[in-house]
């Protein structure tokens, strides 16, 4: 690997999921190079986020609405000598090619990938391995062959203070984080299969359920929590920051294939994720990055997330929770 390269971008402006299975190629630049600076382009939405990884010095936002010329003019300022572009935008490659960062790494697969001078052939549609592993393909055009797949957050201090408080408040000292909603992302579990599940957990578990989403969630969060003794609604309450720190305290998360799942596996917790069979969607792509997890799929090979049996979540449950049922 080139030993010059002192400051390296990596842009990813998408999505919570797709950032946290971009940190690997974080890890993997400073196993190469332990001493470069490595700057994370990405929305502000998850800027927090990434400031939460070890692997990442600096961060620069960019949201939708900033122009080309705004864009060169943060790239600009940030006096890089390399940039990865992970999630291919017309904006992100001229911006960074009016910047004149020396090296432009990107798909060769778009109409745009004039702009990068280091350009990968590799196509994502058949999602025949994990995204951090299509990620990393791109990082090795740097010339950095070595491969970790540590995406760990660490836990703000001042965070986990607010959230410690909330759970003694609330005597939350065993419980599952149980995440209905998907921001649209994805194929969902549907609101009647999650509220079992929340009864189920309170009358055979020693564990409450913690029912999280954002502050648009909240009516469903509502819808299913709602009468459960043992159930709280913390929809759109806490910040990402906030959240992290949340999640790193439960003893087990459970969604549908959505970024916070793979918050909760990048903080140690286990974690049961409900996918579709759809190609571009399926755990192959799209799983967490962590051995402590079940994932599960409709099994006619459908994309019918409702397929899915609730007792099934349930004996997954008492296979990554061994705690005896009540």
């Amino acid at each position: 690997m080139d030993q010059n390269l002192k400051k390296i971008i990596v842009s990813r402006t998408d999505r919570i999921g797709d950032v946290i299975l971009a940190l690997p190629a974080f890890s993997s630049l400073k196993k190469c190079l332990p001493q470069c600076q490595t700057i994370a382009l990405v929305n502000n939405y998850t800027a927090d986020l990434v400031r939460s990884s070890p692997f990442v010095d600096d961060v620069v936002t960019c949201s939708s609405d900033e122009s080309i010329i705004a864009v060169h003019k943060k790239l600009k300022h940030a006096g890089a000598d390399a940039i990865v572009v992970l999630f291919p935008r017309f904006k992100i490659a001229a911006a960074s090619f009016f910047a004149r960062i020396p090296v432009r790494v990107g798909t060769a697969y778009r109409w745009y990938s004039f702009l990068f001078n280091r350009k990968v052939h590799e196509h994502r549609k058949d999602s025949a391995k994990n995204e951090a592993e299509y990620n990393l393909t791109l990082i090795k055009a740097l010339g950095c062959d070595k491969k970790s797949f540590d995406t760990t957050l660490n836990v703000n201090p001042i965070a986990l203070s607010t959230v410690s408080t909330f759970l003694g408040q609330n005597c939350l000292t065993k419980f599952v984080v149980v995440h209905p909603g998907s921001g649209g992302s994805a194929h969902e579990w549907g609101p009647e299969n999650f509220r079992e599940l929340v009864k189920d957990i309170a009358n055979t578990f020693s564990l409450n359920a913690v029912v999280t989403g954002t502050k648009s969630e909240r009516p469903l969060c509502k819808k299913i929590s709602e009468g459960i003794g043992n159930a709280v609604n913390v929809a759109g309450r806490f910040s990402i920051l906030e959240f992290i720190a949340l999640l790193s305290k439960a003893d087990l998360f459970i969604s549908n294939s959505t970024g916070p799942l793979h918050i909760a596996a990048a903080v140690g917790v286990p974690v049961i994720g409900l996918y579709p069979n759809n190609k571009p969607m399926t755990p192959v792509r799209w799983a967490p990055l962590t051995d402590k997890k079940i994932i599960l799929t409709p099994k006619d090979g459908s994309d019918n997330l409702s397929l899915i049996p609730v007792e099934e979540v349930l004996k997954s449950i008492r296979k990554l929770f061994p705690e005896e049922p009540r």
